[in-house]
């Protein structure tokens, strides 16, 4: 599986393209729908899978579900958020979705040749989460490099986020990290490093 990382937004938020056998998913498309379906060209977009429904994460959803009519999966507790069209007007950034999602089950997922296992990590949202793939965390914004998300937005819980953290601390290899904003990481590092891995 080839993994591209694309930065888009006025956030820097990390978009990831996941290709294999002629199929895509894109993680947490963040902007730019028009760049993306360019990006993608010839490859078939099988699924978008959204970390939350922060409005920095899901502008180019519904540009993309125009295009491709590919299912749009999101935790149901984040639907409130995703579909708020009032989502980010504190930054002045508003960005909502308004086609359909398919809700989220924890355990373990197959879309086309991507085989995945999908964790509830609540914390920094109600439907926050991660995707676990062969050696790869996409992490969204539970868990970045040194630190994580913030937990004083609507639906923030810093209690609910450091249970969800004691998840990675179970985990037994050292996943590369894919977070949704700044560099990727390492678990091992993360846990040697990171205060709230403590």
């Amino acid at each position: 599986m080839e993994v591209k990382r694309f930065v888009l937004g006025p956030i820097a938020t990390n978009t990831y393209l996941l290709e294999e056998e002629g199929k895509a998913i894109l993680i947490d498309p963040a902007s730019k729908a028009n760049k993306l379906i360019e990006i993608l060209g010839d490859l078939e977009l099988v699924a978008v899978l959204l970390t939350h429904g922060h409005f920095d994460h899901i502008k180019a959803v519904d540009g993309l579900y125009d295009r491709y009519k590919c299912p749009v999966y999101l935790h149901e507790a984040d639907e409130i958020i995703a579909r708020d069209k009032l989502s980010g007007a504190e930054f002045g950034l508003v960005s909502y979705i308004s086609c359909p999602t398919v809700p989220l089950k924890e355990g373990k997922m197959k879309i086309g040749p991507f085989e995945f296992e999908v964790i509830f990590t609540p914390g920094h949202t109600d439907g926050s989460l991660i995707y676990v793939f062969d050696d790869i965390i996409f992490t969204g914004d539970t868990l970045f490099k040194g630190s994580v998300g913030r937990t004083d937005l609507f639906m923030g819980d810093a209690r609910k986020l450091k249970q969800s953290l004691n998840i990675f601390k179970s985990l037994e290899k050292d996943y590369r990290i894919c977070p949704g904003h700044e560099e990727e990481t390492t678990l091992y590092f993360e846990l040697a490093t990171n205060y709230y891995l403590r």
